[in-house]
């Protein structure tokens, strides 16, 4: 039975790649069997994946949490229609894994000025150019793996190691090997075309983007079901992590959001919930 991807690309059905990524999101092996066994019921051929996801959901909901974990790839996307939500959530992964970030920063190269993503450090100086899209079945093509070493080479004065490339989709071949040839670093939101899917390392320098938000349950605020507009003033505060929003006390998160405290204690026992 072939299904169709959100890029228009059919694949083949696999029962069990969805049974493992139901186990990964951390659901009971009755759980996922019932709900693997479930969409073999209700999908044809020519199904979408987008079909397949709304029936997963829906089924993964009878435990708690499982759900949102699940929905991690779509969740990413409802950062916004703009990338500085990402590039917000990218840098604060970056600080639990130990590098020091700057944000939205402007630097003289030789020729021009130029606004970096994110500028980050740890043992080496890295200059992050991230590359969002909130649409389904987008690759990150060669375009912005090019821009990335030019700037990076135009710096050349702020004595920085390394350009990297972040993008919450997966890259095309092209840009995979241009940045092998010029020493790019990517992280993208699974591993790449020629790299190998073994453990994950709990290294942001060799990880996937997905690896490093489950290595240390780093789960954005778009993971939880909320109302749209719930979720952007959320992230219009710069609530972006799950892990932010509990830490933050209800009645300071009440005044700065305009938010009702009964709200925010539902949307918080439901943060906990998942990072449980």
């Amino acid at each position: 039975m072939q299904i169709i991807k959100a890029s228009g690309e059919k694949e083949t059905f696999s029962s069990k790649k969805i049974y493992h990524s139901i186990l990964e999101a951390g659901a009971s092996k009755k759980l996922a069997k019932e709900t693997t066994n479930l969409i073999k019921t209700k999908i044809h051929n020519e199904s979408t994946t987008e079909e397949i996801l709304n029936i997963t959901l829906k089924n993964l909901k009878k435990e708690p949490g499982v759900a949102e974990k699940y929905n991690l790839k779509r969740a990413i996307m409802n950062l916004g229609p703009a990338g500085y939500a990402f590039e917000n959530y990218f840098s604060e992964i970056l600080n639990a894994y130990g590098y020091r970030t700057q944000t939205g920063i402007h630097l003289k190269g030789k020729i021009i000025q130029h606004e970096v993503d994110i500028l980050a450090e740890r043992q080496k100086k890295f200059m992050i150019e991230c590359k969002y899209h909130n649409e389904k079945g987008i690759y990150t093509k060669l375009q912005p793996a090019l821009a990335a070493y030019a700037r990076f080479l135009d710096l050349e004065r702020h004595k920085i190691d390394q350009p990297w490339l972040v993008t919450n989709t997966k890259c095309s071949l092209d840009a995979v090997n241009y940045a092998k040839g010029v020493n790019l670093k990517i992280t993208s939101w699974m591993p790449q075309h020629s790299a190998k899917r073994g453990t994950p390392s709990g290294d942001p320098e060799n990880d996937s983007l997905q690896h490093l938000i489950e290595n240390k349950k780093l789960y954005p605020i778009t993971v939880l079901f909320l109302k749209e507009s719930t979720r952007a003033i959320l992230l219009q505060n710069k609530i972006v992590m799950l892990k932010s929003l509990i830490e933050i006390p209800t009645n300071e998160l009440s005044k700065l959001t305009n938010l009702p405290i009964k709200e925010l204690e539902k949307i918080k026992d439901k943060a906990r919930e998942i990072l449980a």
